[in-house]
């Protein structure tokens, strides 16, 4: 065998180890995403348990639900809507009656 020929032989070997080693790697770090995604978090949860403690959230239970939380603001926000329309009444007759 020509030296040219073995050079080209141990390229092209060379060439595909480094393909093969590249695939593997990509491979490899999104393997590794999944994992971090799917796995424990820094505080050792898992991904039912994290996604347990946002569907707590997402139902009225009595009061400490973001549902729950919303529903107050709501209720607060009518009860200062009509308290507001009591003052408005008031001054405006005020205004007549100054006239």
């Amino acid at each position: 065998m020509a030296p040219w020929e073995i050079a080209i032989t141990v390229g092209a070997v060379t060439g595909a180890f480094l393909v093969v080693a590249g695939a593997l790697y990509k491979l490899y770090k999104v393997a590794k995403r999944i994992d971090d995604a799917l796995g424990l978090d820094a505080d050792g949860r898992t991904i039912n348990e994290r996604l347990g403690r946002i569907e707590h959230q997402l139902f009225p239970n009595g009061g400490s639900s973001l549902t729950d939380k919303i529903n107050q603001i709501g209720f607060e926000q009518r009860a200062m809507k009509g308290e507001l329309d009591a003052v408005k009444d008031i001054v405006g007759a005020m205004l007549k009656e100054s006239r």
